[in-house]
């Protein structure tokens, strides 16, 4: 290597440091202990050692590399862990052994700027001053540790970056064919799904030594930091502090006490067990809520409020990808009754859906039909021209109507007043089910994926859009769009000619049919019929 002159150093040393960095260039145990120096008398690496957890890791990519077939596949690693487990140092070894081996590019960042510039880029400098030579290879200049090599500086470094939802193709581009590339997230779950899809596309570069690591205390169930933690592409390990000879017991066991002894308190599951919260604590629609209107609907009876207005309501697909879903309504009753994606090769297109609706539309008696607007439109036109003038058109960016003037609503607009009205309902006893049983793990998971806030000066409360939910989560929620629908409009009367007029007396009827019924049936005896 061509590097300035650095004479505080024995030339011998150097060379036999760096044939044992060419002997052990694809073991990274080894060279842990041969850059770092864990656990060497009279310095202050002298009570420090990796962690078993480390090791493991260490291992494993050693491994990945070790094998020419291998070797220049993608690696990817996500870690969620309690308090304590020594994530971040982890990433700053495999990156400075890296930098060492094989002339690397990389990447870091984290959740916020914040969290980069005072936690994860702080541990880095610690670990870059623990390595050896790290003076006469290295200098550490702000927000990059660069290579003294003339010929390579410019791209033999690491480099932490800030990414932005506005610009998420800057996180892109990463190349150093022939030597190693890595990203790096810190704090990750906080990452929207955007950036991650954007950054896979750094990692084109072939006969290149490509890791992706991505570090967290998962917090948010609706993260696409959670997804990636169940996708078999990815080594995935969630770490429990407890199973950790350094972390200190006793301060765990104060954790457990505060969160009252429960394992599953959703402090408890973050700060301990590397598992996220139940529900996010933004989300509008608790899981908690969720599952109960699902347990309900195993034993629900529909015959018990056929009596009440009967209304569909559709979210027509969008864009490419997303789904169509159907969904029928009787007072507190919701049964999603299909989803589907239009298959432009078999000839699908809105005429296909329409056809579905009118069929439900029959069958079901339905007095209303809520059309999600946009894609929706098409249907509205259809349903017209069959004069069909009890089909709707809903736009979620609409003025809420919960109250005869807007100005006067706690909602901003309309979307805000459908999700924050269907969690009020969920609590108070509505009832979920769905044709096809499979479909009710995905209904839960997406009514909790919706986050609310309020507004910053009317204090009004706001919904998250589909368009954000999309690029945080990278999947959009249809099938909880279709549900909300429904609170959108109070329907209280029945078309004429189907059954059961909402008159005087069936109202009493069917106010009682908004509760639980005594006599519930058991669902394994009971078959829902359209």
């Amino acid at each position: 290597m061509r590097l300035r002159e650095m004479k505080k150093y024995n030339p011998d040393d150097i060379k036999e440091f760096e044939s044992l960095i060419q002997l052990y260039r694809y073991d990274f145990v080894k060279l842990a202990y041969l850059i770092f120096g864990f656990g060497e008398p009279g310095t202050d690496m002298e009570n420090i050692h990796l962690y078993k957890w480390q090791i493991q890791e260490l291992e494993l990519i050693s491994n990945h590399l070790r094998n020419p077939i291998t070797r220049y596949q993608l690696y990817k690693l996500i870690v969620s862990s309690g308090n304590g487990a020594a994530k971040t140092a982890l990433g700053a070894i495999i990156n400075i052994i890296l930098l060492y081996t094989h002339k690397l590019r990389g990447r870091i960042t984290a959740n916020t700027d914040t969290q980069l510039k005072t936690v994860v880029w702080p541990e880095y400098d610690v670990w870059f001053r623990r390595a050896r030579f790290s003076d006469y290879y290295f200098e550490k200049l702000g927000t990059s540790i660069k290579a003294k090599d003339d010929h390579w500086g410019e791209q033999w470094r690491l480099d932490h970056f800030n990414w932005s939802e506005e610009t998420p193709a800057a996180v892109s581009g990463l190349h150093n064919k022939g030597h190693a590339i890595s990203y790096t997230f810190e704090e990750a779950p906080g990452i929207p799904g955007v950036i991650f899809k954007y950054a896979s596309g750094a990692f084109t570069d072939v006969m290149t030594i490509k890791i992706w690591m991505v570090f967290g205390n998962s917090d948010d169930p609706t993260a696409y930091f959670e997804q990636l933690m169940t996708s078999p592409e990815w080594r995935s390990l969630r770490i429990d502090t407890r199973s950790l000879d350094h972390v200190d017991k006793t301060l765990v066991a104060e954790w457990l006490r505060l969160a009252g002894g429960n394992e599953d308190h959703d402090d408890f599951r973050v700060r301990v067990r590397g598992l996220p919260r139940k529900t996010a604590k933004d989300s509008i629609i608790s899981i908690t809520a969720t599952q109960s209107a699902i347990e309900r609907g195993r034993v629900f009876d529909p015959s018990s409020v056929k009596i009440l207005p009967s209304v569909l309501t559709v979210d027509p697909a969008w864009t490419g990808g997303d789904e169509t879903t159907i969904w029928h309504h009787q007072g507190a009753y919701s049964c999603l009754l299909e989803r589907f994606k239009l298959d432009s090769e078999q000839g699908q297109d809105h005429s296909y859906t329409y056809a579905k609706v009118c069929k439900y539309e029959k069958d079901l008696q339905a007095d209303r039909v809520l059309i999600d607007q946009g894609e929706g439109t098409a249907l509205k036109t259809l349903a017209n021209i069959d004069g069909k003038w009890h089909w709707e058109l809903i736009s979620f960016a609409s003025s809420p109507n919960d109250v005869a003037d807007p100005k006067d609503s706690e909602y901003a607009n309309i979307r805000a007043q459908m999700y924050w009205e269907a969690n009020k309902a969920l609590i108070d006893g509505h009832v979920i089910t769905a044709v096809n049983p499979e479909d009710l793990a995905d209904i839960e998971k997406q009514l909790c994926c919706t986050k609310g806030s309020r507004h910053k000066t009317s204090l009004k409360k706001l919904a998250e859009s589909k368009k954000d939910i999309k690029d945080r989560m990278l999947a959009s929620p249809d099938l909880a769009d279709g549900f909300v629908l429904q609170f959108s409009r109070k329907v209280t009367d029945r078309l004429e000619g189907h059954s059961s007029l909402f008159d005087n007396a069936s109202r009493e009827i069917g106010d009682q049919a908004y509760k639980m019924p005594d006599d519930v049936v058991d669902y394994e005896d009971h078959d829902v019929h359209y």
